[in-house]
């Protein structure tokens, strides 16, 4: 099986986990746990899956709507209802419809794109095999290991330097993420950059925004021309005194 279709049949996979034991999805699960680049996808599609559904969840629909809905199925039973009736149901499912989007996107703008880079970061930091090689990759790790020193900008990443040199790179969402991995404070940090003409564009806000799951906490930031994020298992508090 490719990683497309396995893709496509997780599509499909209900984010409470009730199709773990469905052998439809088995040899797609399998590759997740084999693929780093897979599970990180799949680990990703399964929180933007649970945050709709929690969403969808919260939508309480107007009062009265069940009932009109029963009564106008019986009244159909006897004789066919007017276009106007269809319409105005119509417009309570558009409305209801409406209402769940909006719920799900009403978060300040960056929000999602901020939440994908950092659920990334996490799941790769887990189950990733990390490692870089190269000069420049090995003078970064030694400036972010230096105690007190900030963040590089924009003006300290060569990315096409580190990619070339040996920089571990990975694929999110097709475009080239850089990362490398240094120890502060008796922690373990894992600095992820991408470029902000890839996936995200310009949706990720300057930040530092925090994230914090399960697997580790993460911050998530950007300049005028990268997307940052610090992932590590040492919890917010770390990253607030590494920022």
């Amino acid at each position: 099986m490719k990683t497309a279709e396995a893709k496509f049949i997780l599509g499909a996979f209900r984010p409470g986990g009730g199709d773990e034991g469905d052998p439809a999805f088995a040899e797609a699960l399998r590759m997740t746990s084999g693929d780093p680049q897979l599970g990180a996808w799949f680990a990703q599609a399964r929180a933007h899956d649970l945050a709709v559904a929690s969403k969808l969840a919260e939508i309480q629909p107007p009062y009265g709507l069940r009932e009109a809905i029963v009564a106008g199925a019986r009244v159909g039973g006897r004789q066919r209802r007017p276009a106007a009736t269809w319409g105005w149901m119509a417009l309570a499912a558009a409305l209801l419809v409406a209402v769940g989007l909006y719920a799900f996107r009403g978060s300040p703008p960056g929000t999602t794109a901020t939440r994908q880079l950092a659920d990334y970061a996490i799941t790769d930091m887990v189950q990733g095999k990390h490692g870089s090689r190269g000069a420049p990759a090995g003078a970064l790790v030694a400036r972010l290991q230096t105690e007190g020193a900030p963040m590089p900008g924009a003006g300290d990443i060569d990315f096409e330097n580190l990619r070339e040199t040996g920089c571990r790179t990975l694929n999110f969402a097709g475009h080239d993420l850089l990362e490398v991995c240094f120890a502060r404070d008796g922690a373990e940090f894992h600095l992820y950059v991408t470029r902000r003409d890839g996936p995200l564009g310009d949706a990720v806000a300057k930040g530092p925004d925090f994230v914090s799951e399960a697997g580790g906490a993460a911050a998530v930031w950007s300049d005028g021309r990268f997307d940052y994020v610090v992932a590590t298992e040492a919890g917010v508090a770390a990253l607030r005194r590494l920022l």
